[in-house]
C-alpha cells in the first residue's frame, strides 16, 4: 500500500511539475512477473532446488520411518529396556527435528541467493537495454494503473536474458 501512495504522489509530483519535461521523457513498463516466470534459469534453478529437496525429504523420511519402528519396538519392552529405548528414541527425534531444520535453512539460503543473483541480472539487463534506447524510466508494471502496451519492454527483457543464458 505504501508503494503505490509513494508511486502516485510521484506521478502526481511529475505531471504538475515538469509538464515539458515529460515531452521529452521516453518510458517503459516491464512485467516482472512474467520475466521471472519465463527466465530459463528460474526455471532451472526452481528445478534444481525441487529435486534437492526431494532427495532431502526421502532421508527425512527414512528417519521417520526409523521412528516409527522405534516406538513400535517400545512398546514391546520391559520397564529397564523401556528407559534406554526411550532415550535412543528422543535422540532419534531431535536428529530429525535438526535435519528438518538444517535442510530447511540450507534450501531457503540456496534459494535467496539465487534469486539475489537472477535479480542482479534483470536489472542488469534492464539498465542495459534502458541506456542502449535512451529510456529515461523502466519500472515494474505492477503499479500501474494505466499502461500503452507500446510502451512494454517485457519480451525483449525475456529473450536478453534467455539468450545471454544459453550461452
Amino acid at each position: 500500500m505504501r508503494k503505490v501512495l509513494v508511486v502516485l504522489i510521484m506521478v502526481l509530483f511529475c505531471s504538475w511539475v515538469i509538464p515539458g519535461y515529460a515531452e521529452g521523457l521516453n518510458l517503459g513498463f516491464v512485467n516482472l512477473k512474467k520475466v521471472l516466470d519465463e527466465y530459463e534459469k528460474v526455471k532451472e534453478g526452481e528445478g534444481q532446488l525441487l529435486k534437492e529437496a526431494e532427495e532431502k525429504n526421502s532421508q527425512r523420511e527414512k528417519l521417520v520411518k526409523e521412528i516409527k519402528n522405534s516406538r513400535e519396538k517400545l512398546d514391546l519392552l520391559k520397564d529397564k529396556q523401556k528407559e534406554k529405548k526411550q532415550q535412543e528414541l528422543d535422540e532419534k527425534i531431535k536428529e530429525l527435528q535438526d535435519f528438518t531444520y538444517e535442510t530447511r535453512a540450507v534450501l531457503r539460503q540456496k534459494r535467496d541467493e539465487k534469486f539475489r543473483e537472477i535479480m542482479k541480472e534483470v536489472k542488469d539487463v534492464l539498465e542495459e537495454y534502458g541506456q542502449s534506447r535512451n529510456y529515461n524510466i523502466i519500472i515494474d508494471d505492477t503499479l500501474l494503473l494505466y499502461k500503452d502496451s507500446s510502451l512494454d519492454v517485457t519480451e525483449d527483457v525475456i529473450k536478453i536474458l534467455n539468450q545471454r543464458y544459453k550461452k
